[in-house]
């Protein structure tokens, strides 16, 4: 980190650090808040669980809006308003009525979500010296774990004071504040300009990205990847549930496990990855998250070998996301935001579908459960194919960039 601090101003990353924390609070804090907005909707926990799509379609639509925004005004536009999105998100969650009114907060929280997640990982990615773009990005994405670990703890709070979650919302919303407020004082960091060598039009970055089989091999592994990660988080509790008999209190103690090992497979990536290449790493983190699966698959009535298996699961998936960005970042230096943007959009796509089709699979017959975790394995196995195609073409574009083009 000691490197890439000279160029990026330590104040600015320790701000970037704290809005994953906030991202992760007010994503995680959604799912244990359902049964507060299906009473206050007057609805079914099914219905109002179509809430998860709509974030999702704010994550996938974010992408044009990101790079207008960016191109005509910057990041620290973005870094502006997209905060405030969420924190607007929040409040129509804290004080909304009407199952219309909370999708479109869902809606919203996606967009700002997707809005400081991309203008983020893009400026650090870009700005960090050498090779060091995935080390960088792996630890600012580990404090997603950690806000994603401390959201339930606030719906838990505040349903004991209030017995809703309604002032979980409210602290999301707070949360977010800063990142607006600081955004407005750290002005430097978030105006420097992207250097010369790699400056390039958005028409011309996008025909080339559109023309890159890397660029789509990246786009089809993410959006795999992001629907396994959000398919297991969203049904691992259900899955121990009926593998092991827990109640669902116990069961949950998986997606907390889960959460765990990926903020911390995410923060101590750096050390691994100074041994092994990034493009190797996601190989192997695949096959550990499948490992995971199997183990969970075998645990039968053993709680503690369902924890093994999810904490496998989490570390498998943990560093994927940041070095999936940072591969693209540094592949293609010229459309930095652009990249990010589209990779964290085709990741939505993934999250729109793959939850359902596991929850489908679970609820088909009696061995629903086992049938959803060999299918989220054998996807898996499917990305790990995808991946080493994606490396080659990495690689065939490496071989014919010019010097002023390669990453």
């Amino acid at each position: 980190m000691a490197r890439s601090a000279r160029r990026t101003p330590p104040p600015l990353f320790v701000l970037g650090c704290y809005a994953f924390v906030s991202l992760g609070v007010s994503a995680a804090l959604l799912g244990p808040a359902l049964p507060t907005l299906a009473a206050k909707a007057n609805t079914s926990l099914d219905r109002i669980g179509l809430i998860f799509g709509s974030m999702s379609l704010g994550y996938l639509t974010s992408a044009p809006l990101i790079n207008t925004i960016g191109a005509r005004m910057g990041a620290r536009a973005t870094l502006i308003v997209s905060p405030l999105v969420v924190i607007v998100g929040m409040v129509l969650l804290a004080l909304g009525t009407h199952l219309n009114i909370f999708f479109g907060a869902a809606y919203l929280l996606g967009l700002g979500q997707s809005g400081t997640q991309v203008a983020y990982n893009a400026m650090f990615g870009l700005q960090a010296e050498g090779g060091r773009a995935s080390a960088v990005l792996n630890r600012l994405n580990a404090f997603f774990g950690v806000g994603a670990l401390i959201g339930p703890l606030f719906v838990a709070a505040s349903y004991a004071l209030i017995n809703e979650a309604t002032l979980a919302f409210w602290i999301a919303a707070a949360m977010a504040l800063p990142l607006t407020l600081g955004a407005l004082q750290a002005q430097d960091g978030l105006r420097r300009s992207s250097p010369a060598h790699i400056a390039s039009s958005d028409g011309s970055a996008a025909r080339r990205l559109l023309t890159s089989p890397a660029a789509w091999g990246l786009c089809f592994v993410m959006g795999l990847y992001v629907g396994c990660e959000v398919a297991f988080s969203g049904w691992a509790t259900e899955f121990t549930r009926r593998m092991t008999g827990a109640s669902t209190a116990q069961a949950a103690v998986v997606v907390s496990i889960f959460w765990a090992a990926l903020a911390l497979s995410r923060y101590f990536t750096p050390t691994i990855a100074r041994r092994i290449p990034s493009a190797a790493l996601i190989g192997l983190l695949f096959a550990l998250a499948i490992l995971g699966l199997m183990v969970m698959l075998m645990a039968g009535q053993m709680s503690a070998a369902a924890w093994v298996g999810a904490f496998g699961v989490g570390a498998g998936f943990g560093p994927v996301y940041p070095t999936l960005i940072a591969i693209g970042i540094q592949r293609f230096p010229f459309a930095a935001r652009m990249i990010a943007s589209v990779l964290t959009s085709t990741g939505a796509i993934g999250a729109l579908f793959l939850p359902t089709l596991v929850g489908f699979v679970m609820d088909a017959s009696a061995l629903g459960a086992v049938s959803a975790w060999v299918m989220l394995a054998g996807l898996l196995a499917l990305v790990i194919g995808l991946w080493q195609l994606t490396r080659r073409a990495l690689r065939r574009e490496d071989a014919t960039a010019s010097p002023g083009r390669a990453a």
